[in-house]
């Protein structure tokens, strides 16, 4: 009897000793979780005097060479190292430059009532987690789907749970057509002043100008359905020169749309007629807080030049963003300047294009860093237009006296201005 037990104890334990033998030996690496970007080089170690066999399950996502993992691009993969019967495995996370295994575009614009199936540039094996920042604007579900439902701006954020990535979503405003909803086609005898303010001052615009603004017809008139701004070389309360300057603030203004003017410019050199806005908040926060948007501006000493530019307090005076344009025959004779002031129409940006006989002359939009901070955009309030004609002055330049032997003037057909309605 105890010859049997003794036989039958032998037995166990040399199949207890085949087990252990059958398993793989566990080898010890210098880590087991690395975390790379692309082009990222790390060395592996084991713990072993033996021969080290070393192989990636995914070539295109790392590579190993004696140890040595190169990161390729992004993705995930295992490294396997092999000293005769142990074995260890390292887990590798491959990321972009930035850092993050994760990647969306950083900016999206979709149109309303619109899906589109956004996807991270690695998803590993890992649930995510998505989310919108204005659910009202845009949601998206578990798989990324995202819905559009009304225009403007959201946040989507997609988490695997240790990391995050974003996409910033413009939707689009549905416009319709133009619609006209103010002009002024100077039909009348006189100019309307239920629509415009007539300046009367001689401080000089800001600018250091040489004219005195006046009321007076010789100076502002309306002639056959043509206002008539003219300037004359004439001592007039301590100025050389006289001219006009008219507005419609707090009479007309306007937030967005095409605002355009067909003008003819007088030639000589010294004149400084324009065509503009400002903000109807001027008499409260001043310039330039207030905005000023130049559709068109003309020096006489540059008679083949025209300028657009925008005033803000970021830039402003000297310092301002302006763009010049070289166009023939614009002295004398009729040409349509124009802006289109659109909100929203680039990526949730408000944008200002100008004009010139309908052609596309420049473009100007706010950031997107900086959207919604008047010190970097304040167009995005009503706004009053200006007429006038400077004379001199620190764009004006020097005035050539010989230039007033015969009629110095701006002419304006007419002044229009368009809106358009969102689409429901």
């Amino acid at each position: 009897m105890n010859r049997h037990v003794a036989l039958l104890l032998l037995v166990v334990a040399y199949a207890l000793t085949a087990c252990s033998t059958s398993q793989p030996e566990l080898l010890q690496l210098s880590t087991h979780v690395l975390q790379l970007q692309v082009g990222e080089v790390h060395i592996l170690t084991a713990a072993t005097s033996d021969k080290v066999i070393w192989q990636s399950e995914d070539t295109l996502v790392a590579q190993v060479l004696h140890g040595v993992v190169t990161a390729k691009q992004v993705g995930t993969t295992r490294i396997i190292a092999q000293a005769g019967k142990a074995q260890a495995v390292c887990q590798v996370f491959v990321s972009g430059a930035e850092g993050q295994t994760l990647a969306l575009p950083a900016y999206l614009q979709l149109e309303r009532d619109t899906t589109y199936l956004l996807q991270p540039a690695s998803l590993y094996d890992i649930p995510l987690a998505w989310q919108s920042s204005d659910t009202l604007v845009a949601t998206v579900n578990a798989e990324g789907l995202i819905t559009t439902h009304q225009a403007g701006r959201t946040t989507l954020t997609v988490s695997n749970g240790f990391e995050t990535a974003s996409c910033y979503l413009a939707v689009k405003h549905r416009w319709g057509e133009y619609q006209l909803v103010w002009s002024d086609e100077f039909d009348a005898a006189t100019l309307n002043t239920s629509n415009w303010n007539i300046e009367v001052n001689g401080n000089g615009g800001g600018n250091q100008e040489l004219q005195y603004y006046t009321a007076r017809p010789t100076n502002l008139r309306v002639e056959n359905g043509i206002l008539i701004i003219e300037a004359h070389k004439e001592n007039y309360q301590g100025k050389r020169y006289t001219s006009a300057r008219i507005n419609t603030m707090n009479k007309q203004t306007f937030l967005y749309g095409k605002i355009e003017a067909r003008i003819a410019f007088p030639s000589g050199g010294g004149t400084w007629p324009a065509f503009w806005m400002m903000g109807n908040d001027y008499s409260r926060v001043g310039w330039p807080a207030c905005g000023e948007i130049d559709i068109i501006e003309h020096v006489g000493n540059q008679p083949n030049m025209i300028t657009h530019a925008l005033h803000y307090p970021y830039k402003s005076g000297g310092n301002c963003w302006s763009v010049q344009k070289t166009q023939n025959n614009i002295e004398n004779q009729y040409h349509t300047y124009a802006i289109e002031w659109l909100q929203e129409e680039e990526y949730g940006r408000d944008v200002i294009r100008f004009l010139y006989d309908g052609q596309v002359q420049a473009v100007q939009s706010e950031t997107l860093e900086n959207m919604d901070n008047e010190y970097f955009w304040p167009f995005n309030k009503p706004n009053f237009i200006l007429l006038n004609m400077a004379i001199g002055g620190s764009m004006g330049g020097q005035v050539n006296d010989q230039i007033f032997s015969q009629p110095i003037q701006m002419k304006v057909d007419w002044v229009r201005v368009y809106q358009r309605k969102e689409i429901e």
